[in-house]
């Protein structure tokens, strides 16, 4: 009996995915973009970042979009999310995440939505991000999906990555 029970055990931990806290391998069934930062065009004082865009249900018209814009030397960045559910009779819950790397892979920011959009709606929030590190960017990764297992999908991820990332 002791020996079943080792047996599970191992082989729990050969299934078991470690949270990293480092780029998208954390994040699963994601539909990822990425850009390089030195792909955003400088305005003034910001860059302004290659939008994304994307569906969130491939077979649906329902679509989440994303701008950023960021100040290297305050290390600030603007984000702006957009949800247009054209789809009158489909509610879905739905998960944006942004993840900001350096040059070594590691995490500078990671920002995580899980929204709900109600059929036929348009949905767009702003927000406003700081991180000292911003500077040493050199990629971003956004990507989104839908949510099937409700408004706290990947949370717990979220939070592992927040806490990891060095300040």
């Amino acid at each position: 009996m002791r020996a079943a029970g080792l047996l599970i055990a191992l082989l729990c931990l050969l299934f078991i995915h470690p949270v990293t806290a480092e780029g998208r391998a954390d994040w699963q069934d994601y539909a990822w973009q990425q850009f390089d930062i030195a792909s955003c065009d400088r305005r003034g004082a910001e860059l302004a970042c290659p939008p994304y865009h994307q569906r969130w249900d491939w077979k649906r018209n329902q679509w989440v979009d994303m701008t950023i814009a960021i100040d290297l030397a305050t290390g600030r960045l603007r984000l702006t999310q957009q949800l247009t559910n054209h789809d009158r009779y489909d509610d879905d819950n739905v998960c944006v995440t942004m993840l900001v790397i350096d040059a070594d892979g590691h995490t500078v920011m990671a920002h995580h939505q899980n929204w709900h959009s109600l059929p036929g709606t348009l949905v767009q929030r702003d927000f406003a991000l700081r991180s000292s590190r911003l500077a040493a960017t050199d990629t971003v990764h956004i990507g989104s999906k839908q949510c099937r297992q409700g408004p706290h999908q990947d949370d717990a991820v979220y939070a592992a990555v927040r806490a990891a990332i060095r300040p």
